[in-house]
């Protein structure tokens, strides 16, 4: 099922009932942030969750291991969440073997870069009523203005908006890099809430 980012991100508890995600397309920032909101929601219900990452290459090369973490229990947790980086249509046969046996408790969240229409790995997300499938392309200039005012606005600091603007160009269309520029300023701006472009 195809779900627009903004969807998910406006309440991601409408989509946990489904526990496979596709993020894929250029926009890296809005994949990890929409990863994270689910962790977070999920750490709200059940604290005691395992975190798995793996790349494509390393379940092609020992796909033990990764049917292992999925299907064996924790000793320590009641839910994982298992990242895979790096996916193209290669891996269609294991995750196709992990969808069917639909486990429970696994979050499993596929990053992928760019994927054309005839992507196995891309219809076979899109279409099926089991999994979720969210297209995280570029941000435009208006989302990343978005972004910018209301992580100042909650940091109490003004800018002009020239300085916010200057901001979204060093970002190259990106949210995780906007957000690590006003990180910089929020460290910078302890002292002074009102900075002025020179500052900036």
């Amino acid at each position: 099922m195809i779900i627009k980012s903004f969807e998910i991100l406006k309440k991601v508890s409408n989509y946990l009932n489904y526990n496979l995600f596709l993020l894929y397309g250029e926009n890296l920032g809005l994949k990890k942030e929409i990863k994270d909101k689910i962790k977070i929601l999920l750490n709200e219900k059940d604290s005691e969750i395992e975190t798995l990452s793996f790349y494509e290459n390393d379940i092609i090369n020992n796909e033990e291991i990764f049917y292992n973490s999925i299907f064996s229990g924790s000793l320590f947790s009641s839910k994982k969440i298992i990242t895979i980086s790096n996916v193209t249509d290669k891996l269609m046969k294991q995750l196709e073997d992990v969808i069917d046996k639909f486990p429970k408790n696994i979050y499993l969240v596929i990053f992928s870069e760019v994927l054309e229409k005839k992507s196995k790995l891309r219809n076979f997300f899109e279409k099926n009523t089991k999994t979720v499938c969210v297209p995280c392309y570029s941000d435009s200039e208006r989302d990343l203005q978005y972004i910018a005012i209301s992580e100042l606005k909650k940091n109490n600091i003004i800018l002009s908006r020239e300085s916010i603007n200057l901001l979204i160009e060093k970002s190259n269309g990106d949210r995780n890099n906007l957000r690590n520029e006003i990180d910089k300023i929020k460290s910078f701006s302890l002292n002074n809430k009102k900075l002025e472009i020179d500052e900036i």
